[in-house]
């Protein structure tokens, strides 16, 4: 089976600095550990639930902003051991690995040379991790060089839509998914660039050919907060069809021959 675990669902900067919806990323157990997008908070919560960043094997960050790759530092330490170990894959947005023309890159060069692999790929380029297959996927952000993935695996594929607006195709990349995390960041009618809104994932979804048999929002922003994520998830359930979550802190899926979720308490509170 595949385990996924979120450690936190909010995005965009004003989530991010008042932490009404805690901004971890996710962690995905497959025969290889890979943890998305450590925004801050993404140790703290990982000790919560009881998750070793010592066992991690892949750290993927989608692009450089503070939201996704804020502890990507601390989480490359815990890979290797606190850098006595070289181990460990990175494969980040360009912008990660070599910064661009705004930001440094996301981890320092001791950081880097820590770790076995550092890729900074571009959409279609794919990895071989363990049994799974991950293929990069585009998206279209303030930051040009931001990535998603599709990770094929023997229970069906997951995919991760990082931010992004709808572009045409972008439903081509995950069509067939069994399991699409996407980042929603705003409500019905509030439509931004660069993010998708409600509207724009059920346009996305009425186009697939084939739909996922789930659909879990992440990286909600200040807007969904307050107009109300479950009920954004129960709309786009009722006209999609397709069985919605909204994930928050401790929300865990798990994929196997069936699919099943369920909320874990933290085992500490630190």
């Amino acid at each position: 089976m595949i385990e996924v675990t979120f450690l936190g669902a909010g995005g965009g900067r004003f989530v991010t600095i008042t932490q009404v919806r805690s901004t971890g990323g996710f962690f995905i157990k497959a025969s290889k550990n890979i943890f998305v997008d450590p925004g801050p908070g993404a140790l703290i919560r990982m000790i919560r639930y009881k998750l070793d960043p010592r066992k991690i094997d892949v750290l993927f960050i989608s692009h450089r902003h503070t939201d996704h790759c804020n502890d990507a530092e601390v989480i490359v330490e815990g890979m290797t051991y606190g850098v006595t170990k070289r181990r460990g894959i990175l494969i980040g947005s360009r912008s990660v690995v070599h910064g661009d023309d705004a930001h440094t890159p996301a981890l320092s060069k001791y950081h880097l040379e820590a770790l076995e692999e550092v890729h900074a790929p571009n959409p279609g380029d794919r990895f071989k991790l363990g049994n799974e297959d991950m293929v990069i996927t585009p998206s279209v952000h303030s930051d040009p060089t931001t990535i998603g993935f599709r990770l094929k695996t023997n229970f069906g594929d997951i995919s991760y839509i990082a931010d992004t607006e709808y572009f045409e195709g972008l439903e081509e990349w995950h069509d067939g998914t069994r399991v699409l995390i996407a980042s929603v960041t705003r409500p019905r009618d509030m439509k931004i660039p660069y993010h998708l809104s409600t509207d724009d994932v059920v346009y996305m979804l009425k186009k697939m050919k084939e739909k996922p048999e789930v659909l879990i929002m992440t990286h909600l922003g200040m807007k969904m907060h307050f107009a109300g994520p479950y009920k954004e998830a129960e709309y786009i359930q009722n006209v999609t069809g397709v069985k919605t979550y909204v994930a928050k802190e401790g929300f865990r899926i798990t994929i196997g021959k069936e699919i099943h979720v369920k909320t874990l308490r933290p085992v500490r509170f630190v």
